[in-house]
Order: C-alpha cells, then structure tokens, then sequence
C-alpha cells in the first residue's frame, strides 16, 4: 500500500511550497491566500497543482507527501498533549496515507460509518484545525514518519 522514497515527478516552485505550508499548518484557502498576500482563486490554482505535481488530491495526502518528497520541510518536535493509542496512530496513518473515506476506514480498521466522529474525537485530541493540520501535527509529535509514502491518487 506504501512505497518508499517516491520521487516528486515535478519540484514545486517556491510559491507552490509556501501555499502547501499554508496548507499544512490547517489555513482555510481565505486565511492561507491572505498570509501569502494573493487572491483565493490563485491560492487554490497553486493547491490544483501541487495536487498533480504531488499525485495527491486531499489536502492531508498532499502534506504528508510534501514531507515524503522533502518539498515541505519536517516540523519541530512538539511534545504531544496527551498520549495516543494504537487506535488513533492507525487512524491517524490512515489519512495521511489514504484518498478515500473507504480506504481510511479499511487501513483504520473501522466501520466508514465512524470514521465522522473518530476522526473528529482524534482531532481534538491532537489539537488539529483539520485533517491536513492532523498531518503536521503527527510528525511534529512523532507519530508520523516520512518514510510511509501514499499511492498515487486516482486519476
């Protein structure tokens, strides 16, 4: 399910990088296209493309790819605010490895009819503005690694 390594097939431009930090630090495109002083449509034409530049479409595939490929650099350790179970790491890999509701709910070993309201519990938890955030916060916290790489999104 995972590759190791995979190269980016296309580097993202500078501008590509810093709206996939945006990205990654749970901005909503209206408050990540202000930070970079650009219109929201262009903010998400940069998104449409580091999606494709990436092979990802969600947002938390695209981050955790961006720190695959080292196009997005690894956070600083934080010390996690409370301690994370077997559970919630599976669930929490799920994401960051998976494009589909289907697919997390499988790797996560959950009915998709749970993955709502757990993912939601996991996000309060981590302190996590959105799933995207989530990412982030799972390799500033040690949870993550770089080394699990996401298939390729479906085209």
């Amino acid at each position: 399910m995972t590759q190791q390594n995979a190269p980016v097939i296309t580097p993202l431009t500078a501008t590509e990088r810093r709206v996939l930090q945006e990205i990654s630090l749970g901005r909503a495109p209206a408050v990540g296209s202000s930070n970079l002083k650009m219109a929201q449509a262009t903010f998400s034409a940069h998104s449409t493309r580091i999606g494709h530049k990436l092979q990802a479409k969600k947002p938390p595939v695209k981050v955790q790819m961006g720190f695959a490929t080292g196009e997005l650099p690894l956070p600083e350790p934080l010390s996690a605010p409370a301690p994370f179970d077997g559970q919630e790491r599976l669930l929490w890999q799920a994401h960051a490895l998976h494009h589909t509701a289907a697919a997390i709910a499988k790797h996560a070993r959950i009915d998709q009819f749970d993955l709502a309201g757990d993912t939601a519990r996991l996000m309060t938890k981590a302190g996590a503005g959105n799933e995207a955030h989530l990412i982030r916060l799972g390799h500033a916290y040690g949870v993550l690694t770089a080394i699990d790489v996401p298939t390729p999104s479906p085209t």
